[in-house]
């Protein structure tokens, strides 16, 4: 058996459309009804349910086999793991954002700071970052900062709250990741699942 982490959410349920597109419901189904579970498991396919920052922290520590998670949470933080291969779904990308007629920012809010003050420092841009875990919109329609660097998919959340995207820094997609003993111990069962799901040929 292997087994594979799966971030909850977005990437989730464009997973799963991508496995009703190439007609895979023996997953697809079996994971629309388990969403809620933690686990689930299908043959001998064991997929378990995190949030997206966790995934790389099972499959490091080997508790999963593979995972699938976004591009964002392996460049904010930093994990050992074999980075196998970019997938066709999961495409969003990181902005700069803020109200119009922003000239200049100063203090900026963002879930990922370690993004924020990697582009910032490239661009030898001094600002002020406030690490937030919710929604970061808010920060700069309530004056706590300036502007704010997030994940950008189809603009409408930013339209809502009255924002604009200044900068498109960084493109974000799904990835699969491995552990970097098991991809090599259970190779045939991983390669055998990858090949069936579409990733290799």
């Amino acid at each position: 058996m292997i087994t594979v982490a799966l971030s909850k959410g977005r990437l989730f349920d464009d997973f799963v459309s991508y496995l009703e597109k190439y007609e895979l419901y023996k997953y697809s189904k079996v994971l629309k009804d388990e969403s809620r579970a933690l686990y689930t498991i299908v043959d001998d396919i064991r997929f378990i349910f995190a949030k997206g920052p966790d995934v790389p922290v099972y499959v490091e520590r080997g508790v999963a086999d593979i995972g699938i998670v976004g591009s964002d949470i392996l460049e904010e933080e930093v994990f050992s793991y074999l980075n196998v291969s970019g997938l066709p779904f999961g495409k969003c990308h990181f902005a700069i954002a803020g109200p119009p007629d922003v000239e200049h920012f100063n203090t900026v809010a963002s879930k990922y700071t370690n993004i924020a003050r990697k582009y910032f420092n490239d661009q030898q841009q001094p600002v002020s970052l406030i690490h937030l875990n919710g929604s970061v919109e808010l920060a700069p329609i309530l004056g706590l900062a300036d502007g704010i660097v997030d994940i950008v998919q189809t603009g409408n959340t930013l339209r809502d709250n009255g924002l604009i995207e200044y900068e498109k820094i960084l493109d974000v997609q799904a990835r699969l990741i491995a552990n970097k003993q098991t991809f090599y111990t259970k190779e045939d069962s991983i390669y055998e699942f990858l090949s069936e799901i579409g990733v290799i040929e």
